[in-house]
């Protein structure tokens, strides 16, 4: 049969679509019979083996190989494959599709070549372009962040050396504009992460109360250089394990909340709320909301303010730095959490952005309920932010408060418990109150500005609520309170516990030696014992000739990384049953993903460079105190 002159007559028996198909993408068209024999070929075979005739092509199991399969099978059965093509020397990647018809009493195999080389060599150079981006972004952050932390720390020890006026200035515009560039660096980097596809929602089960407290406590250097109260409100209802993307959420704040004091006068108030609103069986649903007394947005900037860049002129006009990429951001971390970033503004009176997360609870025990007391409370201004938000905590824990209007009042003689917000407090006049209500406790409530009078009240008052108020902190003075042992109890606890702390021995890994001096600078200004190594092979040999309190690991390090070192160290505390050594990541690794990996690999926490100091000696003392626990319960 000659297979040439059927070209025309294929069309009519329904190999229309497969030529046509051909003929559209200018695919090379060819027919053979069941055995392979070529029958009739298009100009775009010929042209593919640069050839003039049919004869010329060689046999068609010797330029034609199927992927994993012989070829006559795809020669007996309709469909596409993968395979390859030899043609003048050259390989080709080719998809192979295959009609098989019967065309009067003989099988007719139409094969349509489809060159995808060019395709996956494409898809190769994305592949190694989304690689050498990953490493590009890791590299970036790393070489940027190992300076930084040098940078903002050593300027940061500046400060609290004696320095002279137009130093000391020098030095706050120094970390300022250091503090400023990481802002940006970090944020842009997350951009191009979110970008480029390579962030995804990563739910993991956190503790709300540890999460969120820690991460209140990290502008105080913002916050102090403008004098603004910085108020924060979270809920006491949270349960104590619920799932989430932990990091996302605190970059999102983070965002809302620089924002807010970069746009707040001196002078002016930041809030931070976490409430729940809805709470079913095994979710609640959460919102975090950053409001501030700044300047506000005019309405015709809100359509613009989430395009990436599109605040940096006015950053600039306004002589704010800032590259406008924050809110972006953000609203990108928002829309992956299947939520939406809300604004409320009014220009000369400040802003309240807000979110909304859904959350399942993991652990669904809560704060312990606190017993009942009768509690009076009096505040020289009851409208003030600091006496609503007292007033809310209160009601969020279900204690019932009588407000006074006066500090001479019967009502006292049947209170257990006295709250005093007022900005003079002295102690004589506690005396005297103790003196007239003998069998009353006072609480002293104070503001940020007012911390110098917490030694002197402390000896004549049962407790001091300290402004930004934190539920765990409020629910341990609340929970201590009404035992008449309670100054007794708690200041000897307290003494015994901050001794132990300052004397802990600490062992410091860290290839960097600007950044290592920086770490033993600190601890030694904070009376810790250090030990201090330059990789992580003489990590696990000092680990291994005495014990440590707790261990700062870098990750990148020469010979040992810190992974591995890590590993090992608490093989020799299982092997020794030294108890619990806490092991804190302290890295530049802190692109999206990486505090997971590393918290995955067996380390206790993550902190990412540059370090803040007094973050750092926070989560230090929330390890001691929690090594102190472990062994005391293991009786190690």
């Amino acid at each position: 049969m000659n297979y040439t002159n059927l070209f025309e007559d294929t069309f009519s028996q329904g190999l229309g679509m497969l030529t046509s198909c051909a003929a559209t993408h200018g695919d090379p068209f060819l027919y053979t019979n069941l055995s392979g024999d070529i029958g009739g070929v298009n100009q775009l075979l010929l042209n593919f083996f640069g050839k003039q005739e049919i004869s010329s092509i060689s046999p068609l199991e010797q330029w034609l190989h199927p992927q994993g399969l012989e070829l006559s099978y795809i020669l007996s059965k309709s469909g596409e494959y993968r395979g390859k093509a030899i043609a003048n020397t050259k390989t080709y990647e080719v998809v192979i599709r295959t009609e098989v018809l019967v065309i009067g009493d003989e099988f007719v195999v139409a094969i349509v070549l489809r060159d995808t080389s060019a395709l996956e060599r494409a898809l190769l150079a994305e592949r190694y372009f989304e690689r050498f981006k990953k490493k590009l972004l890791t590299n970036i952050s790393h070489e940027f962040r190992t300076p930084m932390n040098a940078i903002i720390g050593f300027v940061d020890l500046l400060r609290s050396s004696p320095l002279s006026s137009w130093q000391q200035e020098y030095i706050e515009m120094a970390g300022k504009s250091a503090s400023s560039m990481m802002r940006n660096i970090e944020n842009l980097l997350e951009l191009m992460q979110v970008e480029g596809g390579g962030i995804h929602t990563n739910i993991q089960p956190f503790r709300p109360f540890d999460v969120y407290e820690n991460f209140s406590m990290q502008f105080n250097e913002m916050l102090d250089a403008k004098e603004i109260r910085w108020s924060v409100l979270i809920d006491p209802r949270l349960p104590l394990e619920i799932m989430g993307d932990q990091d996302k959420i605190l970059t999102i704040l983070r965002n809302l909340v620089q924002n807010a004091i970069k746009f707040t006068p001196q002078s002016g108030q930041v809030l931070l709320e976490i409430l729940i609103l809805k709470q079913e069986h095994n979710k609640i649903e959460v919102e975090y909301a950053v409001s501030d007394t700044g300047i506000g947005i005019e309405s015709g900037r809100m359509r613009t303010l989430l395009r990436p860049f599109s605040s940096a002129w006015e950053n600039q006009r306004r002589g704010q730095d800032g590259m406008g990429v924050g809110l972006s951001l953000s609203h990108k971390y928002i829309d992956m959490m299947q939520s939406h970033l809300m604004l409320a503004s009014e220009v000369g009176r400040g802003s309240r952005f807000s979110f909304r997360i859904s959350h399942e609870i993991h652990d669904h025990s809560h704060l312990n309920t606190i017993e009942a007391k009768k509690i009076a409370f009096y505040s020289h201004d009851l409208h003030s932010t600091q006496t609503l938000l007292l007033e809310k905590y209160l009601d969020l824990f279900k204690l019932k408060v009588i407000e006074l209007s006066s500090l001479v009042n019967p009502q006292l003689n049947f209170c257990d418990v006295l709250l005093i917000d007022v900005p003079h407090l002295s102690a004589s006049q506690v005396e005297s109150l103790k003196a007239t209500y003998p069998h009353l406790q006072i609480v002293a409530v104070l503001d940020a500005q007012s911390k110098e009078k917490e030694g002197y009240l402390r000896k004549t008052v049962e407790a001091i609520i300290m402004a930004p108020f934190l539920p765990s902190t409020l629910h341990k003075t609340f929970s201590m309170l009404g035992k008449t042992v309670l100054k007794e109890e708690l200041l000897p606890v307290e003494s015994v516990c901050e001794e132990t702390i300052e004397n802990a021995k600490i062992l410091v890994a860290e290839d960097n030696p600007i950044n290592l001096r920086l770490l033993e600078t600190i601890l030694r200004q904070h009376n810790f014992q250090v030990i201090a190594v330059d990789n992580g092979q003489k990590a696990v040999d000092a680990y291994l000739k005495e014990p440590f309190d707790l261990v700062l690991m870098d990750i990148d390090m020469p010979v040992m990384d810190g992974l591995t070192a890590n590993r090992l160290i608490k093989e020799i505390d299982k092997r020794d049953n030294r108890g619990f050594t806490p092991v804190i990541a302290l890295t530049a690794h802190a692109l999206i993903g990486d505090r997971e990996r590393i918290i995955r690999a067996g380390l206790d926490a993550h902190l990412a460079k540059p370090i803040d100091k007094n973050f750092l000696l926070q989560t230090i003392d929330r390890y001691l105190q929690l090594t102190y626990q472990k062994r005391k319960i293991l009786g190690v």
